[in-house]
């Protein structure tokens, strides 16, 4: 075990007066301090590097250089420590020289010994409140670091704001959810970078609330990201100190926000999948009582078409047409009720191997005559890419789609539609893609609801549809809208037939 470190104040003197430096070695070495003495500044530099000191006496007439231009150097050495000059010819050039270097007193020779032990102490004194704002200043520093680094690493969202609203801390969170650098986010307002403008007056109101002294409350908003996609975040704000910011970009409080747009998505397909099964269960006792009558309407229509077309010509047409309007009623009742017990009672799935280019192929080939009519171009950019899975199913969800983008997409717009497989991953992405009018913010969220729709003679449930088949082979589907700009619609389909 090793002894602990001598805690004594160490005392470098450095004169080439040996017998004025024994002197000054009886002096404090009986008041507690280690004593050390050299003749020349090149030596008492050298000790002062390797040993430090608390205070070093030093003559300012040394034989190697003057004591005046060796005090940087010492002060250098042991930053922590004091030095005075001692001379025993003070000129005020040489007085000034010890000002400027720093010394802590400038001695004149001779000097009586209970000044100089006075002026040793309170040398001393200075020397250990010095290190004491050292040491305080590096807590405060590894304090702070620690604080850092806990903001930096949590993984929640920390925003600082001042009085005005404008951001001084934005944390690595903040910059991976948003897309934005630090840079790029502080010195500006967080309501005009994180906040969607329809919400700014919403969150403000619980801001100015928190600092006037409400107590903190949470609220959810939407966030403002770089590639446009809409976030949900639960925000907890809270006042940075008890006492009021006294500069205008000092931080007066600290929002703290939580990311719970998947945790909402997954709320939301709950109460879907819950209504769904109730909805199962009425389908299945309903799906014969009505699909009767309902044959039995078309059949009936079909009789009554056969009988006005022996009607004169006059009085035929006419009736026809109208017979047509109710006959396109009957079978989009029909097709509504086939979507809906497919939604609430999905037939068992098939396993097999699929072609997934060879399908798209075969998809695209058959809408080509539709794009053309519209002025709408088909891009395919196909590569090899397979999966396990039900084959028919997985063409009713392509038919879907590039139909849906089709109808979005203006006359001299383009429809992508691509296939690959990335690297190791088994997995295929297959992504269909228009130049069309986008969906809105508010409505992108709700697009794949059950009976939502933004059709006038939709059913609301293809994409609902679309989305349970995917997600029953094991996938993923991932919708990137922004109005005016088109939208992205972007399928995970496992090759290892995997499911759900």
């Amino acid at each position: 075990m090793s002894p602990p470190p001598d805690r004594r104040p160490r005392l470098l003197i450095v004169d080439d007066n040996r017998d004025l430096s024994e002197n000054l070695q009886d002096i404090f070495e009986p008041r507690g301090f280690v004593v050390r003495f050299t003749p020349s500044a090149r030596e008492g530099l050298a000790m002062a590097r390797a040993e430090g000191f608390d205070l070093a006496m030093v003559d300012v007439n040394l034989p190697d250089a003057s004591g005046a231009d060796l005090l940087p150097a010492l002060r250098a050495a042991s930053p922590l420590g004091e030095v005075v000059l001692i001379t025993g010819h003070a000129t005020l050039d040489s007085a000034v020289a010890a000002v400027r270097g720093g010394a802590f007193q400038y001695v004149v020779k001779p000097f009586k010994v209970d000044e100089l032990v006075a002026t040793v102490e309170a040398a001393l004194r200075q020397g250990t409140l010095r290190r004491e704002r050292e040491a305080l200043a590096q807590q405060l520093a590894a304090s702070e670091r620690r604080y850092r680094d806990v903001v930096e690493s949590s993984k929640v969202l920390v925003v600082g704001i001042d009085s005005r609203g404008i951001m001084h801390l934005f944390n690595r969170r903040a910059a991976e959810l948003t897309g934005l650098s630090p840079e790029e986010a502080l010195g500006r307002s967080a309501l005009d970078v994180l906040i969607p403008a329809d919400s700014r007056e919403r969150v403000q109101s619980h801001v100015r609330a928190t600092l006037a002294g409400a107590p903190p409350g949470e609220f959810e908003a939407p966030l403002l990201v770089k590639d446009g996609r809409a976030r949900t975040v639960r925000w907890h704000v809270v006042v940075a100190s008890a006492e009021r910011p006294t500069a205008k970009d000092e931080i007066a409080a600290y929002a703290v926000g939580t990311d719970v747009t998947d945790r909402r998505a997954l709320e939301r397909r709950a109460a879907e999948a819950e209504a769904l099964a109730h909805m199962g269960t009425l389908a299945a006792g309903l799906a014969h009582e009505v699909r009767n009558p309902l044959n039995a309407a078309l059949l009936q229509l079909h009789l009554l078409s056969r009988g006005i077309a022996k009607a004169t010509t006059g009085e035929r047409d006419p009736l026809l047409g109208r017979a047509r309007i109710v006959e396109g009623e009957l079978k989009r009742l029909e097709r509504l009720l086939s979507d809906f017990l497919e939604l609430a009672r999905p037939r068992p799935m098939a396993r097999e191997p699929i072609d997934l280019a060879e399908l798209l192929e075969e998809v695209t080939a058959f809408q080509e005559p539709a794009a053309a009519a519209a002025g709408v171009r088909l891009v395919r950019r196909i590569g090899d890419a397979r999966a396990v899975g039900d084959r028919e199913r997985l063409k009713q969800v392509f038919h879907n789609l590039l139909v849906n983008a089709m109808e979005a997409t203006p006359h001299g717009g383009v429809v992508t539609v691509s296939c690959h497989r990335g690297g190791d991953d088994p997995d295929a992405t297959v992504t269909i893609a228009d130049t069309g009018r986008g969906i809105p913010t508010g409505t992108l969220e709700k697009v794949f609801e059950p009976f939502f729709t933004t059709k006038e003679a939709g059913t609301g449930l293809g994409l609902s549809i679309v989305r349970q088949i995917v997600e029953r082979h094991g996938g993923a589907i991932d919708l990137e809208s922004a109005e005016g700009r088109g939208t992205r619609v972007t399928l995970s389909l496992p090759a290892t037939g995997r499911s759900h």
